[in-house]
């Protein structure tokens, strides 16, 4: 009897440990949920940026900012739909089904069917948090994932499945409107804990340890058109970094995205996935597009387990109805619409000068900011800032904030070179004088700062031939012999004039001569200050 109760702790044991290594010697963590075709196209370093609805997937920290619906496709088995419903208070709601199948070389073959279900806030729902800053910057989440069914089928072997659930934890902190960061912590229960959890329980008997991951990831976008360190109208590049922590492995990823007039983006990433006895690197490629309501995403990944490339596709719907009001802020969305109730700016302003005042009022409990500094309101609810200016292009971004919530309006400065025109007629100096201020504030003609811009009526050809050369961005030859009659090799001028003259912009006169110093004709002139404008901008 002593040793037949030995023999069925042996095998019980056997079976226990065969059972708890099956998906861990093929290398499959089906609570591991990397879908989504941006994501994806981005090199899955997506922790740190959780812009959209595939937050609810990599880190439920950015749910507090986004809703919408995806439905992500790689094949008819593998569908992964996800949705995020605001409920009021800066937070929301998201639910994620998941169907998926992995096969490796070996001919193993795994299906998925998966349930997750997550919530973000920024805890504004807290009178103490409502009207503070740190709360309106950061958001915190969590996600209960639950495998309702996992089935493995492997050559040789019986047929079997597992079910469990585990746990997903996350914040970002968006530190401004142009850079992130975040952390999110996958599958953290442990293994026999008291709330269950932590592993899968197979019906041929033992269970399975689901690993860990901790993941720390970082984004920014260095180029924008709102609020971002390089100014450029309708053009972002977003760039993205992650480290994914766990008990096996440290996986590095990047990834970047392009947008033109956020319509149009092109993105690439360098994704490192976990493979039986090691890691990959590859390169992910992805393109997208965006409209007011929808969007769809396509990108190719790389596949670890069978090493192949695949193609994801995504479709994403963006509702605009959707705010669910509480009985506390019922009256929020329609206080923000109209919490602007007066402002002194318009759209495209120009103006001479390095500052503008800004004066405006708002309804009474709004708190305004200007281009991210609090404007003192007064009681009557007035406001007023003074925001310099830079030459050229500028951005004032007035922002209304009321009870967690916030809205912003966004106009458009252009300061103006300020440039006075000596000599000639009325009308031709009326005439100069705009296309030099055009040229002067776009940055082609060069104007020491602090100092008005003078400029004789009669432009000659050698000045007309150093701004093209600028407007242009050509790099200037070397001169080892004179250029013409009145252009000797020496001639400060001799650089920009063979330049200009070889683009064809500028031409000599039929007796060998430039006449650097001759006024342009009014013909000339006038065509090549279009080809300035244009080239400026």
């Amino acid at each position: 009897m002593k040793r037949l109760l030995i023999s069925l702790l042996i095998v019980q044991c056997l079976l226990f440990g065969a059972a708890r290594a099956e998906l861990a010697e093929i290398g499959i963590n089906p609570l591991k949920l990397e879908i989504g075709a941006r994501p994806l196209g981005m090199g899955a370093a997506f922790s740190g940026l959780a812009d959209d609805v595939n937050s609810a997937l990599y880190n439920p920290g950015g749910l507090a900012w986004v809703k919408g619906v995806s439905l992500t496709v790689k094949d008819v088995d593998n569908l992964t739909g996800v949705m995020a419903f605001p409920t009021g208070n800066n937070s929301s709601l998201g639910l994620a089904i998941v169907k998926a199948k992995n096969s490796t070389a070996g001919a193993a073959v795994s299906n998925s069917n998966i349930v997750l279900l997550s919530y973000g806030t920024k805890l504004n729902f807290i009178p103490l948090f409502a009207n503070q800053e740190l709360f309106q910057r950061l958001g915190f989440g969590i996600g209960v994932k639950g495998l309702l069914s996992e089935s493995l089928l492997r050559p040789g072997q019986s047929d079997r499945s597992a079910t469990g659930w585990d746990l997903d934890l996350g914040v970002l902190w968006k530190g401004s409107d142009w850079w992130s960061a975040g952390i999110a912590a996958q599958n953290v229960l442990p293994a026999g804990s008291p709330l269950g959890g932590g592993q899968l329980a197979w019906d041929v008997g033992g269970t399975e340890t689901v690993p860990a991951t901790f993941k720390l990831g970082g984004s920014a976008r260095p180029i924008g058109d709102l609020r971002s360190p390089v100014f450029m109208e309708g053009r972002e590049l977003s760039l993205s970094g992650e480290l994914d922590l766990s008990r096996s492995s440290a996986l590095l990823r990047v990834g970047g995205e392009w947008g033109i007039n956020k319509t149009f983006y092109f993105r690439t990433g360098i994704l490192q996935q976990d493979r039986p006895g090691g890691s990959t690197t590859n390169l992910s490629f992805g393109l997208g597009w965006r409209s007011e309501e929808w969007g769809a995403d396509i990108a190719r990944s790389h596949e670890p387990l069978r090493d192949e490339d695949l193609i994801y596709f995504s479709v994403l719907y963006f509702p605009r109805d959707w705010i669910v009001q509480t009985k506390l802020d019922v009256d929020k969305p329609a206080m923000l619409e109209s919490a602007l109730q007066k402002i002194s700016l318009a759209d495209n302003l120009e103006t001479y000068d390095d500052r503008i005042e800004v004066l405006g009022q708002v309804k009474s409990g709004v708190e305004v900011y200007v281009n991210d500094a609090r404007a003192v309101t007064g009681d009557d609810n007035n406001f007023k800032v003074t925001v310099p200016l830079q030459l050229g292009k500028n951005l004032v971004v007035v922002e209304a904030r009321y009870q967690g919530e916030k809205k912003d309006w966004t106009y458009k400065v252009l300061r103006k070179a300020r440039v006075e025109v000596v000599g000639g007629k009325k009308e031709e100096l009326a005439r100069q004088k705009q296309k030099v201020e055009e040229l002067v504030t776009l940055g082609v003609v060069e104007v020491t700062p602090g100092a008005e811009f003078k400029l004789d009526a009669s432009l000659t050809r050698g000045d007309l031939a150093t701004w093209l050369a600028k407007a242009s961005g050509f790099r200037l030859p070397k001169v080892e012999r004179d250029l013409y009659a009145d252009v000797k090799k020496d001639n400060p001028l001799a650089p920009f004039i063979k330049v200009v003259v070889e683009a064809g912009l500028l031409a000599p006169f039929p007796d060998g001569t430039f006449r650097p110093d001759t006024p342009v004709a009014k013909e000339e002139g006038d065509r090549l200050f279009k080809l300035l404008k244009k080239a400026a901008r």
